[in-house]
């Protein structure tokens, strides 16, 4: 018996080590059962809000979503063994995504669709990236033509120069993260990540950033964007962006008034009037 050999005066280092190599297992790995195929006309068969709440999209724009990224190069076979169909990866992918906590576990997908556990994380990753790769398509900073548009609809409403508007907003973290955690839970006493979000007076999203603890100010995250650090690539003389009072007066940013100064009835009635125009941001 090898405890036998353990504990004999006999053994001897290489004898120790050659053990150790012969049973790096315990156990005989089990086999997972994964679904081998994928029938997307089944889940497209579900009531539009059902599809929509497991989803998180509509069903035209998950098939618009679908051609954009199925041809992708990542979706290639490169093994032995084939992918899940690019419909299937998405659907997988967008349904973890739009989970919190153990609904968004491995495990949890392994026991609902029979995907592996590895399966999933490589899923995961290869739609990510996917989508990524199409945000320079569809997320741009508007031209000269198109902000000529949108100061055009701002100069009604009272905001001539007014080329969009930033806010922050939090992406809720299911746990504290293991480094630096503390850094991480904001003023709503949740974990999270701050987001500065740009968009403009139809509320398409022309820029934003994201990735910084909960705890950074709005402020402080919008103050690293190349909008603020480089202003003259992005604003015309006398362009801005309209921002609620956390935000700091700049050449290129018009925020609200603060108290006390916010008191005053002139004042008051221009928070107003930004207040209505930026409601856009919020929604």
């Amino acid at each position: 018996m090898w405890y036998d050999l353990c504990f004999s005066k006999l053994a001897n280092i290489s004898e120790l080590l050659e053990l150790v190599i012969k049973n790096q297992y315990l156990e005989h790995r089990s086999k997972v059962t994964v679904q081998q195929e994928f029938d997307i006309a089944e889940i497209f068969q579900l009531p539009s809000y059902i599809f929509k709440q497991t989803l998180r999209t509509s069903k035209d724009r998950f098939l618009y979503v679908l051609r954009q990224i199925e041809y992708h190069d990542i979706f290639a076979p490169r093994g032995v063994r084939p992918q899940l169909p690019v419909a299937h990866q998405l659907a997988l992918t967008l349904e973890r995504l739009g989970s919190s906590g153990n609904t968004a576990s491995v495990c949890q997908f392994l026991r609902n669709l029979n995907v592996a556990t590895g399966t999933v994380v490589k899923v995961t990753r290869r739609v990510l990236e996917a989508l990524v790769l199409l945000g320079p398509l569809f997320l741009k900073w508007p031209d000269a033509s198109q902000r000529a548009e949108i100061l055009a609809v701002m100069k009604n409403e009272g905001f001539e120069g007014c080329v969009g508007f930033v806010d922050g907003t939090t992406f809720p973290i299911f746990q504290r993260p293991g480094k630096d955690g503390e850094v991480f839970f904001n003023r709503k006493k949740r974990y999270s990540l701050n987001a500065q979000v740009i968009c403009d007076c139809n509320k398409y999203i022309t820029a934003f950033i994201a990735g910084w603890p909960g705890l950074c100010a709005d402020s402080f995250v919008f103050k690293k964007m190349k909008l603020h650090t480089h202003p003259a690539e992005f604003f015309e003389k006398g362009q801005y962006l309209l921002a609620d009072s956390a935000y700091k007066l700049s050449q290129t940013v018009v925020p609200a008034y603060k108290a006390p100064a916010a008191y005053q009835q002139a004042n008051a009635k221009f928070n107003f009037h930004l207040a209505k125009s930026r409601v856009r941001n919020e929604h």
